[in-house]
């Protein structure tokens, strides 16, 4: 990846290759769909009364920040507008910034495993879920996850361009790096297999009202979350392959991962709004809102 961490910048921030072609018409217009999609379900997230006051609700909320930050700020780069030709001017002289439009996408990471142990407490410690210093300070922990993401990912680049940068760099270096960045998010599966467990057993008890908004609030999750995995393996796969052999690939790899980044984007907000019936309710009344 850092062999080429100059070409890939280059060709997927330069607006001169991008703009008019079928890659960057396609990657804008489905990231500008799932913008739309993704402001109109924060909209009906913010109406739902059943959230108000939910620690759930703030991770909800960010996952769908996360989204609309992702897909905003590629359609920035590659958009024909002519507003955002600044964004193109920078990615093109300094391509090292190109890569700053991912710190969103490495949010979700953070977000995933920040939600795995919310979760875990929500299910697996309900006694000890409200009194938790973890639950309390989420709203604080999740803005946290904002500053870790963008230093991950620096680091990162870091790391990349000043040990690695050079032909004599070792493929399995570059490899591992990649990786890294996937971390928080394989990290989350731990608590998430202890929540899985724990909802089996709930299976066979009969739940009270606020225990089966907590067993659907943690499926969901649990959904959404080995949706976005799949979707970063792939991403991983197409890295290594870039790593290790570039020309298996007539183009950069982080041109797959532009186009279904906002699949899954739209994908998560349907899967909700098909799950709770209170979500399509207050849709229902938003679209259909009579005078």
């Amino acid at each position: 990846m850092s062999n080429n961490t100059t070409t890939t910048a280059n060709d997927d921030g330069a607006k001169s290759i991008n703009c008019y072609n079928d890659w960057g018409i396609s990657i804008a217009t489905f990231n500008a769909i799932s913008l739309l999609v993704n402001i109109f379900h924060l909209v009906i997230l913010a109406r739902m009364a059943c959230l108000k006051g939910r620690p759930y609700k703030q991770i909800l909320v960010h996952i769908c920040l996360a989204d609309i930050g992702s897909v905003l700020l590629l359609i920035m780069v590659y958009s024909c507008l002519e507003g955002f030709g600044y964004v193109s001017m920078l990615t093109a002289n300094f391509p090292f910034t190109i890569y700053l439009v991912h710190v969103p996408i490495y949010k979700s990471n953070w977000i995933f495993f920040v939600a795995g142990i919310e979760k875990y407490y929500s299910i697996c410690k309900p006694l000890a879920y409200e009194s938790s210093t973890f639950v309390r300070k989420l709203s604080v922990i999740l803005i946290l996850m904002w500053v870790l993401s963008f230093c991950w990912l620096t680091t990162y680049l870091i790391i990349v361009h000043f040990a690695t940068s050079s032909p004599e760099a070792p493929t399995l270096a570059n490899a591992v790096l990649s990786t890294a960045l996937f971390m928080p998010l394989a990290s989350a599966a731990v608590p998430l297999m202890f929540v899985v467990k724990e909802l089996m057993k709930m299976r066979q008890k009969a739940l009270a009202a606020n225990q089966q908004q907590s067993l659907q609030a943690a499926v969901y999750l649990i959904i959404i979350y080995v949706i976005f995995l799949i979707f970063s393996l792939f991403d991983l796969v197409t890295a290594y392959i870039w790593i290790v052999s570039p020309g298996l690939m007539k183009f950069p790899a982080q041109r797959l991962r532009n186009i279904t980044k906002p699949l899954y984007g739209t994908l998560n907000t349907v899967i909700y709004g098909f799950r709770r019936k209170a979500y399509r309710q207050e849709m229902r009344k938003l679209v259909c809102k009579r005078e």
